[in-house]
C-alpha cells in the first residue's frame, strides 16, 4: 500500500511547485490557470495555450528529474498539453510513498508580452510504489491525447516496470547511447516492439545518425555514381572510444550498419565463419550474400565472391564514446573500383567527404557535423514525430538479427 506523502515533510523540491495531494491536483492547476488569465486580462502578456500531446518523463533520480526540467524551456514550440516528470526510486523495496508537486510552465514565444504555457506534474515515487507507477499517474494524464513517454538513461532490469508504462503510451523514446550493455538492451528493444505492436519506439541515437545518413545518400544523388552502390563490396564504419582499454557503445555505427544493409538488400550469410563479434570493444564483421539489385546501363551488377560489413573503434578521447569517426564505402564491378568516405580526421565538428573513382579522384569537400548534438534539438524532432518511425524499427530489427 502506497503511502501519499504530499503534506508531509520529505523530499523537498523547489523548482517543481506547489507540493499538493493527489486528489487536488487538477483544482490546484485550474487556480493556476485562472491566475494566468487575470494576467492576460491586466496586459501583462498574452497567453498561448494549446493541448496536442501528454509527455511523460521517467526519470531515475532528482537530479536527472530537474535536467529535463531545465531542459523543456527550449521545447515550447512542441505544443506540450501536459508534462509528468516521473521520479522512479528503486534504491530500495520498503513501504511506497508518493509524492506530487504541480506548477504551470511559462516561457515567452517572441517576446515577454507573448506566452506558452503548459502543465507540469512532478510525482515522486519509491519503494514498492515504483512497480506501480503507470497505474499512479493515470489518472493524472489528460484524456483524448497521445502519451509520449520519455525514459531518461539507461533501460532498467526489471522489465516489468518499463511494460507498463509502454502499455498506456502511445511512443516511447529511448537514448541507446545510454545503454550500459548495448546489445542486451537492444535485443530487449527489438523484442519490446514485437511484443507491444501498437505503441511506436524511437531512439535519440538514431537522430545522431541521420547527417550521416544524409551524406551517404547525398554519395549517390550524382547519377554517375549510383551504378557503383549496386557494386558494394565492402563497408567499414569506425566509431569513437575513450582509449584501446576503455569501453564504448557501438550501437549508432550498429544503426549505421543496418540501416545500410537494409538499403543494399544484402543478407547475412549462414557461413558464420566469416562473422566476428566482440562487444566489450564494439568490434564487429559479418560476411554478406544474397545481393540483388537491377540491372544497370553502365555498370552490370555483378554478384560479388564476398561482401563485408565491418565494425571497428577508434581511438578519440576528446569524441563522446560511439560518436561515428568514419565511413568507407568500397565499390567494384567490371574491373573498375570506387571508394566513398565519409571520415572525420581530427576528432572536430567537420567531416571530410572523398570520393575515388577509376578515372581519378572525384569532387572532394568538407562539411559541419557536430560530433555532440544537443538533447533538446533530438528530443524535439521525435516529439513531432506523430506516427511510427518504420525506417527506425526496421533498422532496429536488422541489428537484432546481425546480433544473433
Amino acid at each position: 500500500m502506497a503511502t501519499d506523502k504530499s503534506t508531509t515533510p520529505g523530499l523537498r523540491l523547489p523548482w517543481a511547485g506547489k507540493q499538493v495531494r493527489m486528489e487536488h491536483v487538477e483544482d490546484e492547476l485550474m487556480f493556476l490557470w485562472h491566475m494566468a488569465a487575470d494576467n492576460m486580462r491586466i496586459s501583462q502578456n498574452t497567453n498561448v495555450r494549446t493541448s496536442v500531446l501528454n509527455f511523460v518523463i521517467c526519470a531515475p533520480n532528482v537530479e536527472s528529474a530537474y535536467k529535463a526540467s531545465m531542459l523543456l524551456r527550449d521545447l515550447a514550440s512542441t505544443h506540450i498539453a501536459r508534462v509528468i516528470l516521473l521520479i522512479q526510486d528503486r534504491s530500495s523495496d520498503g513501504p511506497g510513498d508518493i509524492s506530487i508537486w504541480t506548477t504551470l510552465r511559462s516561457f515567452s514565444i517572441i517576446s515577454d508580452v507573448m506566452r506558452h504555457h503548459f502543465e507540469q506534474i512532478t510525482v515522486a515515487v519509491s519503494g514498492t510504489a515504483v512497480r506501480s507507477s503507470a497505474s499512479i499517474i493515470l489518472p493524472l494524464l489528460k484524456p483524448d491525447l497521445p502519451v509520449y513517454l520519455w525514459w531518461l538513461n539507461d533501460l532498467p532490469d526489471d522489465q516489468m516496470i518499463f511494460h507498463r508504462l509502454l502499455a498506456i503510451s502511445s511512443r516511447v523514446i529511448v537514448d541507446s547511447r545510454l545503454f550500459s550493455t548495448p546489445e542486451q538492451r537492444i535485443r530487449g528493444l527489438s523484442a519490446l516492439l514485437q511484443d507491444a505492436p501498437s505503441s511506436a519506439v524511437s531512439d535519440l541515437n538514431w537522430g545522431r545518425i541521420t547527417p550521416w545518413r544524409e551524406l551517404i545518400a547525398q554519395f549517390f544523388d550524382v547519377a554517375d555514381y549510383r551504378p557503383y552502390l549496386m557494386n558494394a563490396t565492402n563497408i567499414t564504419i569506425e566509431h569513437a572510444a575513450p582509449s584501446t582499454s576503455g569501453t564504448t557503445n557501438p550501437l549508432q555505427a550498429l544503426l549505421l550498419a543496418a540501416w545500410l544493409k537494409t538499403r543494399l538488400g544484402w543478407q547475412r550469410s549462414e557461413d558464420a565463419s566469416h562473422s566476428h563479434q566482440d562487444a566489450p570493444t564494439g568490434t564487429y564483421s559479418w560476411h554478406m550474400t544474397n545481393r540483388t539489385a537491377p540491372r544497370t546501363d553502365r555498370l552490370q551488377v555483378q554478384a560479388a565472391t564476398s561482401i563485408t560489413i565491418a565494425i571497428q573503434p577508434r581511438i578519440q578521447a576528446e569524441l563522446p564514446p560511439g560518436a561515428l569517426c568514419m565511413v568507407r564505402i568500397t565499390c567494384s564491378a567490371n574491373g573498375e573500383h570506387a571508394t566513398f568516405t565519409l571520415n572525420r580526421d581530427n576528432g572536430d565538428n567537420h567531416v571530410s567527404i572523398a570520393v575515388d573513382l577509376p578515372d581519378g579522384h572525384g569532387p572532394q569537400r568538407t562539411v559541419y557535423v557536430t560530433a555532440e548534438h544537443k538533447e533538446n534539438d533530438l528530443l524535439h524532432d521525435e516529439l513531432e514525430i506523430t506516427g511510427r518511425d518504420h525506417l527506425y524499427e526496421e533498422t532496429l530489427h536488422e541489428i537484432f538479427s546481425l546480433l544473433t
